[in-house]
């Protein structure tokens, strides 16, 4: 959308873009979980460790899910590898709609998943999370390699060679987050 007033005047502005151009995804879950811990405190249901990094993960996943359909052209699809480009829109919509599933696998309870006779859907929300996370590294790499920039991600091209490296800590936070690493045997009993 165009915004036509004070200092965003001829900007293209979207989700991102609302909560600061700096915001990056670390620090998005690192506040979504920070605020889950402080409200689980304040209405006496604490969370542990475990429980605020998986809700800031899946919160987290539900505002880039949801800027992946938002954003799609502008932003995400320029990231899509040549390799893949044909298809460039149809990728953004299936990491963006696995995304959402995946926040959202993350924040039901399990309660809820054994009242319906499922199994622990956030262990395996988070094992794929994990997936996604490895295969979408290609698209970053990809936006360092031809030197571009991303729309909305203006912090320098230095930070789409180091945007990469961040991938394993995002991993290891979807598989922490759902007890899967480094204590797999704790998460079976789940």
């Amino acid at each position: 959308m165009q915004v036509d007033s004070g200092n965003m005047r001829g900007h293209n502005v979207s989700i991102v873009n609302i909560c600061g151009e700096n915001m990056s995804f670390l620090f998005l879950i690192s506040l979504a979980a920070g605020v889950a811990w402080i409200l689980s405190r304040w209405i006496k249901r604490p969370l542990d460790l475990r429980g605020a990094m998986r809700w800031g993960m899946g919160l987290g996943f539900l505002f880039t899910g949801v800027d992946h359909f938002a954003s799609a052209a502008s932003r995400y699809a320029p990231m899509i590898p040549d390799a893949l480009a044909g298809h460039a829109l149809a990728w953004v919509y299936f990491t963006g709609a696995a995304e959402l599933l995946g926040g959202l696998g993350l924040l039901v309870p399990v309660a809820v998943f054994r009242r319906l006779g499922l199994p622990n859907m956030q262990r395996q929300a988070g094992i794929w999370l994990a997936v996604m996370l490895v295969c979408v590294v290609a698209a970053n790499i990809n936006v360092a390699l031809k030197g571009q920039t991303v729309q909305g991600l203006d912090f320098g091209a230095w930070y789409f060679w180091v945007r990469p490296l961040f991938q394993p800590v995002f991993v290891a936070w979807a598989l922490y987050s759902v007890g899967v690493w480094p204590n797999a045997a704790s998460a079976a009993k789940q």
